[in-house]
């Protein structure tokens, strides 16, 4: 029976008939499936979930021209000056306040000596020019959406990171994840390949703030910086018109149309700042809690000849070497980590919950990761670079910098009810973050895309619209992921404090499934590429219930394959 006949012959028999309607319907209705999830996706949950889409908007030019007004910025440092750069293109000026004298005048380089101290417990400690600053010269883990921020707000870049040599610090996105010890393969491993790939730069939070500045004064000449301290918003009607500043000499007003809390974990205008100046703040807006953690990063300047011995496969390179996370339901509090960063330095991180002992020498490293569960899962080369290292402990001069991570908090300033229209809030001042997953500084550009995001559509003229509400109900969405997920991990460990009115199995769905997660990405790439996606913030999280995630993990649990 040839084509013709067959068709002729499923055409004319009325069995063959329905099921080749049967089969039409069942097409279309996948085909429309696949195209409500497309839908949905695209078109609703990564622009409300992520900045994906407004961070193309970065630094282009806006329409109707600049507002005919001023900004004040409460403080200097890395989500105060973000938010300057945004500002500077949606204003005609902005003013930067920052307290800290050194930071203005000569934190736009890297400082070539440092201060060292031996601290009482006989091990060498820093004294970092930035003091508010906690753990200054720690990397900083910088997902994807930083490079995508800071490279379409400073189009100068690179010229400014190959003024501070930090040329080889920009790479391809890796984790180098290791769960219970066991490597998963990121999806991205190339380190050659810089275009049409997720970029991170593997440098130091001292090194990325000072690349900030840097960028920043060279390319916006309508921001000025002053030094002094914020000390109270001043009222105009239903909206700010300024702050007053101390300085050593005294006191004055700053006049502003819209004013800025960039002041980190202070929040001043929580603690303070608005209700002083008759904008009521219930502090239910604050929900915290304290995972009573603490961590120790050794930081390590590795010689030439050090480097060239170095037992790590494909030799020397700036990047992510190792990071061990804890399992919770294993039981295992404690992280391990070891970064390249800047100036060939090499960063170890130890520390988690439940009080773990500080590691302050090569031996204690050691003698920490051996009682790591997992340990025997990580590579021979580990112990080899161990043994490299406790041989030039002496000469590669580590000095050590401890952390406790104290209370965190979430400021629900969406919920907030009469707040002033020219308020807005940026970083830790609306969102404190555990520190020790990496997510400050990303979600810090979360924050002044979406404020680039609002202001591109606001007339060019004063007085603003209520800018507050606008950019707090569109930054919420974009952020309350991160708290729930850092939150429901916290909570896994007994000694965490929970938030008033849970107890520590709140979110427990979230950390039993993501890790779950975890475990079905050691089998198929593609789930794990989705659970890297979601972590990089290149994805919505509700990625991680996809049906495709959904149907393997129930046959796992049900059928055990």
């Amino acid at each position: 029976m040839d084509i013709g006949e067959w068709v002729e012959y499923i055409l004319n028999d009325p069995h063959a008939s329905k099921a080749l309607k049967a089969l039409g319907v069942a097409a279309s209705a996948v085909a429309l499936y696949k195209l409500a999830g497309y839908v949905l996706r695209e078109l609703m949950l990564v622009p409300k979930l992520t900045i994906l889409r407004d961070v193309e908007d970065l630094h282009k030019p806006r329409k109707g021209g600049k507002i005919p007004g001023r900004v004040i910025i409460c403080g200097g440092s890395v989500g105060g000056m973000l938010a300057a750069a945004v500002c500077a293109d949606h204003f005609d000026s902005v003013l930067i306040v920052e307290s800290e004298a050194w930071a203005n005048e000569h934190g736009s380089e890297i400082p070539e000596k440092r201060e060292y101290r031996t601290t009482s417990d006989g091990y060498q400690a820093i004294v970092p020019p930035r003091t508010r600053i906690m753990q200054y010269y720690v990397a900083n883990f910088l997902q994807p959406p930083v490079h995508m921020a800071l490279s379409r707000l400073f189009p100068n870049l690179p010229v400014h990171l190959e003024h501070f040599g930090l040329g080889p610090t920009l790479a391809v996105m890796r984790l180098k994840f290791r769960f219970g010890g066991i490597y998963t393969e990121d999806p991205y491993t190339d380190m050659n390949v810089k275009t049409g790939v997720p970029l991170t730069f593997n440098i130091s939070r001292e090194a990325m703030e000072t690349l900030i500045r840097r960028s920043l004064k060279h390319s916006r000449p309508n921001v000025t910086f002053k030094t002094g301290t914020v000390t109270g918003f001043i009222r105009d009607g239903d909206c700010l018109g300024g702050v007053t500043v101390r300085t050593e000499a005294t006191e004055t007003e700053e006049q502003g149309d819209l004013v800025i809390d960039a002041t980190g974990p202070t929040q001043l205008g929580f603690s303070k700042a608005l209700n002083a100046a008759g904008f009521p703040v219930s502090p239910d807006l604050r929900v915290e809690y304290d995972p009573e953690m603490k961590y120790t990063t050794g930081v390590w300047t590795l010689p030439e000849h050090v480097r060239a011995k170095w037992p790590v496969p494909g030799g020397y390179e700036i990047g992510v070497l190792l990071g061990m996370t804890p399992d919770a339901v294993a039981g295992e509090s404690r992280a391990f980590y070891l970064v390249t960063v800047e100036k060939n330095q090499m960063l170890i991180t130890t520390g988690g919950w439940n009080g773990p002992q500080a590691a302050h020498s090569m031996a204690e490293v050691r003698a920490y990761v051996q009682s790591l569960d997992g340990q025997e899962h990580l590579p021979n080369w580990t112990w080899a670079l161990f043994d490299l290292l406790e041989e030039h402990e002496e000469e590669c001069n580590p000095f050590y910098a401890d952390a406790k991570v104290g209370p965190l908090n979430w400021i629900r300033w969406q919920m907030a009810k009469d707040l002033p229209k020219n308020f807005v809030a940026i970083g830790d001042a609306i969102m404190k973050l555990n520190p020790v997953y990496g997510q400050g500084v990303t979600k810090t550009c979360i924050d002044i895309t979406t404020l680039d995001a609002v202001l591109r559509q606001i007339p060019s003229k004063l007085p603003l619209p209520n800018v507050s509400k606008l950019f707090f109900d569109r930054e919420a969405p974009r952020v309350e992921g991160l708290w729930d997920g850092t939150r429901a991990n916290d909570y896994g460990w007994p000694n965490t404090i929970p938030t008033e009115g849970e107890d520590l199995n709140h979110n427990a769905f979230m950390r039993t499934w993501g890790r779950d997660v975890i475990f079905l990405g050691r089998e198929d790439p593609n789930i794990h590429a989705i659970w890297w996606g979601v972590n990089m913030m290149v994805a919505p999280g509700t990625d991680l219930f996809s049906p495709k995630i959904v149907v393997k993990m129930m046959r796992k649990k049900w059928l055990g394959w």
